[in-house]
């Protein structure tokens, strides 16, 4: 796959082959938060110069889901790594317009291929 540059706020872009690709499953809230929050934080260890997170399986998202999402970006930058967001459903995508996250991240719309999963339920 050729690799793509994304300006941040310009669209959807390929996933770069390069990228460490985590997929997100169920709901990411309250609940939920810091156990994710822990495994992104450990998968950025792991990772190359681009984590991508697929929101394709995340079923709701709440402002503490946010806000873990926010604090894993100031981790990765801190560690000069582009967090970027792939594949949100319609409602998640409406959320992350109107707070203006969208133009925060680069926003991927296929997500690669050998991706590790998780969600709450592996979380836990």
């Amino acid at each position: 796959m050729t690799a793509l540059h994304p300006r941040i706020g310009t669209g959807l872009w390929l996933v770069p082959a390069t990228a460490t690709v985590v997929r997100l499953c169920g709901e990411l809230d309250i609940g939920t938060g810091a156990a994710v929050r822990e495994r992104l934080l450990g998968a950025l260890r792991h990772s190359t110069g681009l984590l991508v997170l697929d929101l394709s399986g995340v079923s709701f998202c709440d402002a503490a889901g946010l806000g873990v999402v926010v604090g894993v970006q100031r981790r990765a930058r801190s560690l000069d790594i582009v967090l970027g967001l792939a594949a949100p459903r319609p409602h998640l995508a409406r959320v992350l317009r109107l707070t203006g996250l969208d133009c925060s991240f680069p926003m991927y719309g296929t997500p690669g291929r050998g991706r590790a999963g998780f969600g709450p339920a592996a979380a836990r």
